[in-house]
C-alpha cells in the first residue's frame, strides 16, 4: 500500500525528535525520496502515492515542502499534524518498515549537502530528468525503480 509523504516524512521525524537528532527539511525531503526510491528497486513497487519532482535541488515532493519548508535549515521541531491535513495513515507493511529502517541506517547521519550531492550525481533519476526539463517535470517511477534496481542487484 502507498503512503502520503508526509507520513513517510514522520516515520523519520519522529524517531529522530526523540533520539534528540537534529533534522532538517532538506534531509527529511531526500530521506523520503530514497526510501520510495530504494521500495521501488528492491520490491518494485512504490512507497509513496505523490511523484516526485525534480527540483533545483533535488528530488522533492512539493507536499512535504508545504508542510516542513517553514522551517528552512533550522531543525524540525515537531512532527507534521497530519491529522490537520487530513492525511489518513495506513499500516506500513514490513518490507516498508523494513526500507525506512535501511535507508536510515544508511543515510541517516548524512546532512541535507551530502545527501543532495547523492540525488545530483550524473546519471540519477534527478539528473535523468533536471537536464531535459524543468521544475515542473516529474521523475517517473520507472525510472527511479531501473536505477535503484541495478543498484540492488
Amino acid at each position: 500500500m502507498e503512503h502520503d509523504c508526509r507520513s513517510v516524512a514522520n516515520k523519520i521525524i519522529i524517531p529522530r525528535l526523540e533520539a534528540d537528532i537534529p533534522t532538517t527539511h532538506l534531509q527529511v525531503q531526500k530521506l523520503v525520496y530514497f526510501c520510495h526510491a530504494w521500495m521501488l528497486g528492491i520490491y518494485h513497487e512504490p512507497m509513496l502515492l505523490q511523484p516526485v519532482h525534480a527540483w533545483e535541488y533535488g528530488p522533492a515532493l512539493p507536499e512535504l515542502y508545504k508542510s516542513l519548508g517553514r522551517y528552512g535549515g533550522e531543525p524540525i521541531r515537531r512532527p507534521i499534524d497530519l491529522a490537520s491535513i487530513r492525511v489518513l495513515e495506513n499500516e506500513y507493511d514490513d518490507r516498508q518498515k523494513s526500507i525506512i529502517r535501511q535507508v536510515l541506517e544508511v543515510y541517516g547521519d548524512l546532512s541535507g549537502r551530502q545527501l543532495s550531492t547523492i540525488t545530483h550525481a550524473p546519471g540519477t533519476p534527478w539528473h535523468q530528468i533536471r537536464k531535459k526539463f524543468n521544475d515542473t517535470a516529474v521523475i517517473p517511477d520507472n525510472i527511479l525503480e531501473d536505477y535503484y534496481a541495478e543498484r540492488a542487484a
